[in-house]
């Protein structure tokens, strides 16, 4: 028995007026008799194939020479591709009324801690809670500046 042809992946690419793949297939070609096991850049209205291997790279280079003609004529050194360096996506902040209750009592339980300390040396009597919830209200809630950590929690950030 055998296995007919499956596309595993397929990655469409953007080239005028033509419709390109990249594509992975496995299994058994009865057109072709023979098994296929190969990543392959095909236009799949006309089912010219362009490139084939069981190395991605040859055919993601192929479609490189199809999508930028000018860098067959150039060496690898002089390509002008410039290198992007990859960065984390910016993360959803929040602010501080928008944060759970669980880390608005975390953060104003530090905040009130230092303030009885400092108002401890001041010889002052305020209660440190009332200020420090009212001073995290007062400066948090005009911008989002929260986001979540590696833990889930809600975090101030530093930019």
């Amino acid at each position: 028995m055998t296995t007919p042809v499956t596309v595993y992946d397929r990655l469409p690419l953007r080239y005028f007026g033509r419709n390109l793949v990249i594509e992975y297939i496995d299994g058994y070609c009865e057109v072709h008799e023979k098994w296929m096991d190969e990543w392959r850049l095909i236009d799949l209205d006309t089912g010219e194939v362009f490139e084939k291997s069981q190395v991605p790279h040859d055919v993601i280079h192929a479609a490189c020479g199809m999508m930028y003609p000018y860098s067959a004529e150039k060496s690898s050194e002089e390509m002008e591709f410039v290198y992007v360096a990859e960065r984390k996506p910016k993360p959803e902040l929040k602010k501080f009324d928008d944060i759970p209750l669980k880390d608005k009592l975390r953060h104003i339980q530090s905040h009130a801690h230092d303030l009885e300390h400092d108002f401890k040396l001041e010889g002052k009597t305020h209660c440190p809670l009332a200020y420090a919830l009212a001073d995290y209200q007062m400066r948090y809630n005009d911008h989002p500046c929260f986001a979540k950590d590696e833990d889930g929690n809600w975090e101030l950030c530093d930019f």
